[in-house]
């Protein structure tokens, strides 16, 4: 879940540092008081670091400790790197679990 930091946005208070963070998931509503003084808050930008993989090759995860596989068919998957097991095959009570999940919509009327 992200940390999210807020401050107060009617001045300072004697109780509470200037900043706090919250650790809140993405769906909950941001704070709009303090939970300690109770004062306004305003949620702001704060320092976000991001790491990204340079090599995202499946000899590289396989060299990290990973299993790499390839969706060979429906319900089928086949390694291509790593250790574990040749293939992955779905029973056809899976497959038509699968295959019957609703899609996500978007009403644009």
């Amino acid at each position: 879940m992200p940390t999210y930091e807020y401050e107060k946005s009617d001045g300072d208070c004697e109780i509470c540092p200037g900043r706090f963070a919250v650790i809140q998931s993405l769906d909950e509503p941001e704070l709009k008081h303090c939970p300690t003084c109770g004062l306004n808050v305003r949620k702001v930008v704060s320092q976000v670091q991001v790491k990204t993989a340079t090599d995202t090759s499946a000899d590289n995860a396989a060299k990290r400790g990973l299993t790499t596989y390839r969706k060979a068919g429906e319900g089928t998957w086949e390694k291509i790197a790593g250790q574990g097991v040749d293939v992955i095959q779905g029973t056809s009570e899976q497959i038509k679990a699968a295959n019957q999940k609703k899609k996500k919509t978007l009403d644009l009327g």
